[in-house]
């Protein structure tokens, strides 16, 4: 039983605490990917995902805070929990749009969210290559429509945490949605940690 993941209402209230007052408010970019035979994606797979192929550097380890502005490209760090694959966007969120995402499942599922400081934000989910599910995370009243809703059953248990009003938080309910869906918890430790990451060039599209 101490396997059991935590329920969708205390991962939701985790994430309200995380954000209150917090910079991550601002802006973020977090990626979780999910492999289908188990094994994580290596440090130079990543790479080569998330660039297409081309335009991209891996190095060893940095914390959040030291400078990754390398060349004038964005900076990704890269995380593992167990088989699962961790990226945080220092300052970019190409991860949750295509075409990088789909890349980033082949062979697996990965899951993103983004906002900035003016509440732009996506949220989305591709599996196998395609690109299955991108909306946005203040309109869950929108999602309706969306003919690949039901292959996301997290998100679908979470959408009432989704609602724009007094009290709620669509942020913190995006960021709920990916741990009870992957596991994966962001947190300010896990920022702290040294760890590696890859510095980028706009990803090749197609």
């Amino acid at each position: 039983m101490g396997d059991e993941r935590p329920e969708g209402s205390e991962v939701y209230r985790y994430y309200q605490r995380l954000l209150k007052g917090n910079w991550l408010e601002t802006g973020i970019c977090w990626t979780v990917v999910v492999p289908d035979d188990g094994k994580p994606l290596t440090l130079a797979e990543v790479g080569e995902r998330v660039s297409g192929g081309v335009s991209h550097e891996v190095h060893e380890v940095a914390r959040f805070e030291e400078d990754y502005s390398d060349g004038g490209g964005w900076a990704v760090l890269v995380g593992r929990s167990g088989s699962v694959t961790e990226l945080f966007e220092y300052n970019g969120f190409h991860s949750v749009h295509s075409p990088v995402l789909p890349r980033l499942s082949a062979g697996a599922r990965a899951y993103s969210v983004y906002w900035n400081v003016n509440a732009n934000n996506r949220i989305g989910f591709a599996a196998d290559g395609e690109m299955l599910l991108m909306v946005d995370a203040m309109y869950p009243e929108r999602w309706v429509h969306e003919p690949n809703l039901g292959l996301w059953p997290e998100l679908m248990t979470m959408a009432p945490h989704f609602r724009w009003r007094r009290g709620k938080s669509w942020r913190a309910a995006a960021l709920a949605t990916i741990e009870l869906t992957t596991g994966a918890r962001l947190s300010l430790e896990w920022l702290e940690q040294e760890r590696p990451y890859l510095t980028c060039q706009d990803p090749v599209v197609g």
